[in-house]
């Protein structure tokens, strides 16, 4: 079963209107390359040992913007701990825009397409969150965000589920 925040961030009814301001920082990342000191964001650890208490909240496993795998965020810079991690930007699925439809929206707006680096391209991913699976891939291996030749079974951090998010 995939994780909540892969889930977060590929599905969903999210549209252009629904922008905001954690998904503006999104933008800015792409068009600067600078993501927010854990300072700016607010970001902090609970130190809760309670385990109850730790699932039910809020945390950076849980946010669309967060990589659990690599422990880091698209918007905060830094290793974030997935469990007791939380900033004042946390987004939940449902919430705002999907990642990989701001990305095309920066694209369609005169930005660059991602190289591999930038969206933590891996070479095979969980059944379901393959490049295979993504709206912006097309049928010659090429991505619309990604630049560079992806196989079906790739998957990047920007993948959106086929008939999810805003209209390509």
């Amino acid at each position: 079963m995939p994780k909540e925040s892969g889930i977060a961030k590929s599905i969903g009814d999210q549209q252009k209107d629904d922008l905001k301001e954690s998904d503006v920082l999104l933008y800015n990342y792409l068009n600067s390359g600078q993501k927010l000191s854990k300072e700016k964001a607010g970001y902090i650890e609970i130190q809760n040992s309670n385990e109850d208490a730790t699932s039910n909240r809020q945390s950076c496993d849980k946010c669309k913007f967060n990589l659990p795998a690599e422990q880091i965020c698209h918007i905060v810079e830094g290793y974030v701990n997935n469990e007791r991690g939380i900033s004042k930007y946390f987004s939940p699925k449902g919430y705002g825009m999907l990642p990989g439809d701001i990305v095309w929206d920066n694209i369609k707006k005169g930005g660059k397409k991602l190289n591999f680096k930038t969206a933590y391209v891996i070479n095979e991913a969980l059944d379901g969150f393959n490049c295979k699976d993504c709206k912006y891939y097309g049928d010659l291996c090429n991505c619309l965000l990604v630049d560079g030749t992806l196989s079906p079974k790739m998957s990047c951090a920007f993948i959106v589920k086929k008939g999810n998010g805003i209209r390509i």
